[in-house]
């Protein structure tokens, strides 16, 4: 049957709805189907631009998916579904039953292989994709989208009821989709290898001292985060221990590979016997010369296991924490981030006493959106008044409590307990 004949002839809606179109006049059944094809292929346009918005604005892979698929539902008002395959190799499956539902993702296999680059459209039987109850005896239309020759086609499957002849909306987002997915991919690989860097330059095992209880913890942001320059080190050097944290301004691979620079240096330079300060001026000197345009903070204190004297120096670090017997202090010393000409204080000094933990960390364990970095700092000192006996477990419920489900930034933690 004809849209024609389903409008019908002399339908009084039609009739009415003649001479209102946008000022022009409508004279025919054919002038009626013309301008329903138009809004229809206004609204499903608009609705891609919506969805194409929502895919490159989600969080990670799967979130991807899901807006794909929820997209594809509304844009043609039907159930559909979308598979792609992950930077890992991993072959996901959205689908959405219809334009209201909330999309589901799993895993999935498509035996498609050869595919050219380029967008192609076929007609399948519903059976292939049978994540959805399709539409009873109807076939599906699948756009399959491919951009590089070493990457998987992606897949976009609605009713075929659903399509024109041309199918041109359902290409433009098979398209969409593809480029949303490829910078998905692109960005997991470089945070992939950023982490790999990162996780390389940390000390695989920490040292074991007498009358001293060490514990780290270093958690990279979420997938959809560009990875910062968080690093920690804890080395004994002539009978003192080096404690270090520090983060390099930006999030991306360049700032790992310039964290990895500063804590080679650092290392150098203490291994020469440098006072915190003066490690810190090198450190300064050495930005100035070779990484003019970058910024860092870092605090570096040396520890006497056995007196508990600590030698401390910051360049525009968090507070260093000490929590003893259920108090908590933080010792602060104002002075300017690596990078920055200006005159830096003394170091400071002061005794770790016997019982007490020393707690060190970037910004990433404190800062939130919603709050604050008082209040952040507020949250830790009253999280800290009781240290666990297992410094481990200590650092892990910080990061609990403190850390978003979902971390935004690099989070590096660092405890020192005196026995």
């Amino acid at each position: 049957m004809s849209i024609i004949s389903l409008l019908g002839d002399k339908d009084p809606v039609i009739e009415s709805a003649r001479p209102r179109f946008r000022g022009v006049t409508i004279r025919s059944d054919e002038d009626v189907v013309r301008v329903r094809r138009a809004e229809l292929l206004a609204e499903r346009l608009a609705a891609l631009a919506d969805t194409t918005v929502q895919m490159h604005a989600a969080p990670n892979f799967v979130r991807l998916i899901e807006a794909a698929a929820a997209g594809a539902a509304r844009i043609f008002k039907s159930p559909a579904m979308v598979v792609a395959e992950t930077f890992d190799g991993d072959c996901l499956a959205g689908a959405a039953a219809g334009p209201d539902a909330s999309p589901t993702v799993v895993p999935w296999t498509v035996d498609d292989a050869g595919l050219p680059i380029g967008t192609t459209v076929r007609v399948d039987e519903p059976g292939n994709w049978g994540l959805v109850g399709w539409p009873a005896g109807e076939s599906v239309t699948v756009a399959a989208a491919r951009l590089r020759e070493d990457r998987a086609p992606l897949y976009v499957v609605v009713p075929t009821a659903t399509q024109t002849v041309r199918t041109p909306v359902l290409v433009q987002l098979a398209q969409a989709i593809a480029s949303a997915v490829e910078a998905q991919r692109s960005f997991d690989e470089e945070h992939r290898i950023a982490v790999t860097l990162q996780r390389s330059l940390l000390p695989r095992r920490l040292p074991e001292i007498a009358g001293l209880d060490l514990a780290v913890r270093y958690e990279p942001a979420s997938a959809r985060t560009e990875v910062g320059g968080d690093f920690y080190e804890l080395v004994m050097l002539d009978g003192q221990l080096l404690v270090a944290i520090g983060d390099v301004a930006g999030h991306s691979l360049h700032a790992a590979t310039v964290m990895a620079e500063l804590r080679h240096a650092m290392r150098a330079y203490a291994v020469e016997g440098h006072p915190p300060g003066a490690i810190l001026d090198r450190l300064n000197e050495l930005m100035h010369a070779l990484l003019p345009s970058e910024l860092a903070t870092i605090c570096v204190l040396l520890l006497d296991p056995g007196s508990g004297l600590v030698r401390l120096a910051s360049a525009g670090h968090l507070p260093a924490l000490i929590s003893s017997a259920g108090r908590v202090r933080f010792v602060q010393q104002s002075a300017p981030l690596l990078g920055v000409r200006a005159s830096r204080p003394p170091d400071l000094e002061f005794v770790l006493p016997a019982g007490a933990t020393l707690v060190l960390y970037t910004d990433g364990l404190i800062e939130r959106r919603d709050a604050t970095i008082d209040e952040g700092l507020a949250a830790l000192g009253a999280l800290a008044t009781r240290v666990d006996d297992d410094l481990d477990r200590f650092c892990q419920r910080l990061l609990v409590e403190l850390a978003p489900p979902e971390i935004q930034d690099d989070v590096a933690v660092v405890t020192v307990r005196r026995r």
